[in-house]
């Protein structure tokens, strides 16, 4: 489904605020995986979404999505098949729009409905995106003509889980989509991700700083360090690891303590 394959990007070459974000990385991805993504502060985690996105273009290596060489795509082009909801909940929606224009913006980026953005709503999509809404009992349902800057953190994150997965996208990524949110409201949308990535089989990728969560959630854990991916858990490995196993196999590869400023470990 995705292959990464010797990817790297150095930020300010040649300056002396030259960084090399990403460094030589691969990764491979099968249908319906799910995979959690920890590291420290400036691990790369966010870079690497960013460079799977299109945000810029790697310096070296290729980035296939389904069979499709996109290394070279702009970010455009590669938003009609990868969803990312990204921490900050104003991210990815337009405030000012209402539940109903966001969602039918969405779904006309989709291909679903092709034309003037004034004819992308009808009667029966509403309807499809009332229905969709009050599935995960968020109260929201009933106020499609409330812009989406007058909803909480975390009404707002469903409707943009739901932005990208109206149309199911061949990858979804999450970036810290839980981390602005109180901890009832995150607990309720990590249960509604699930809920729909499950549901739809979607292969996703979701950066968290939450030890526990990373461990619990999904299929398989990757962990980055300074722009390569220094643990890759899945399997029988990965069922019987601990927070405190992964903070050892940390420092033994590294040979130096775990940076855990931001990291939750429960």
């Amino acid at each position: 489904m995705l292959e990464i394959s010797n990817i790297s990007k150095t930020f300010a070459k040649g300056t002396v605020n030259e960084h090399a974000a990403i460094n030589n990385m691969s990764l491979s991805l099968n249908d319906g995986d799910f995979v959690t993504v920890v590291g420290s502060n400036g691990a790369g985690k966010s870079t690497l979404f960013n460079a799977i996105c299109g945000s810029f273009l790697v310096d070296a290596g290729k980035i296939i999505l389904d069979g499709e060489d996109i290394t070279f795509k702009s970010e455009h082009a590669r938003a009609k098949d990868i969803g990312r909801v990204f921490q900050d909940p104003m991210k990815g929606t337009a405030p000012n729009m209402t539940i109903e224009e966001n969602l039918a913006l969405a779904y006309t980026r989709s291909g679903k409905k092709r034309g003037p953005f004034s004819r992308a709503i009808t009667r029966k999509q509403t309807e499809f995106f009332r229905e969709n809404l009050a599935r995960y009992n968020m109260g929201i349902e009933d106020r499609m003509k409330t812009k989406i800057g007058l909803l909480s953190g975390g009404q707002r994150q469903v409707v943009t889980l739901l932005m990208c997965t109206l149309s199911i996208p061949k990858l979804l990524l999450l970036d810290e989509h839980t981390a602005a949110l109180d901890p009832a409201t995150a607990q309720k949308v990590m249960e509604i991700t699930k809920e729909i990535v499950s549901e739809n089989n979607i292969t996703t990728m979701m950066i968290t700083h939450n030890l526990n969560q990373s461990l619990t959630t999904g299929n398989r854990t990757i962990m980055l360090d300074g722009g390569e991916i220094i643990l890759d858990l899945s399997g029988v490995e990965r069922d019987n690891m601990t927070m405190d196993d992964l903070i050892k196999m940390y420092s033994a590869k590294k040979q130096k303590a775990f940076d855990n400023d931001r990291i939750l470990l429960s």
